[in-house]
């Protein structure tokens, strides 16, 4: 014979989801309106000089001196770091406790 099964952490999940739906879609957050427009387009018009100013990456001799240099490192020491993965875990497989 089977024990009945009690209801109460299947009413505290549904509670718990309840107020989690009400908190997300209440009209109150975090985050506070914007005040006006001006400040949206000043927030724009300073990104857009951010771009407008800055060189593209090839340019200079960037992508040659700092982006390849970098990409090339970090990537092979992803693959290294994969290889030496393999090799502990066949070393754990030869030597078991």
């Amino acid at each position: 014979m089977t024990r009945p099964r009690s209801v109460l952490p299947a009413l505290l999940a549904l509670g718990l989801l309840a107020m989690s739906a009400i908190q997300l879609f209440s009209s109150s957050c975090f985050v506070a309106p914007p005040m006006n427009q001006k400040q949206n387009h000043a927030g724009l018009a300073g990104a857009a000089a951010g771009f407008l100013v800055s060189q593209p990456a090839h340019a200079g001799g960037v992508f040659w001196d700092e982006i390849l240099p970098y990409s090339l490192s970090i990537s092979f020491a992803i693959i290294w770091g994969i290889i030496l993965g393999f090799v502990l875990l066949r070393l754990q497989e030869a030597f078991p406790e």
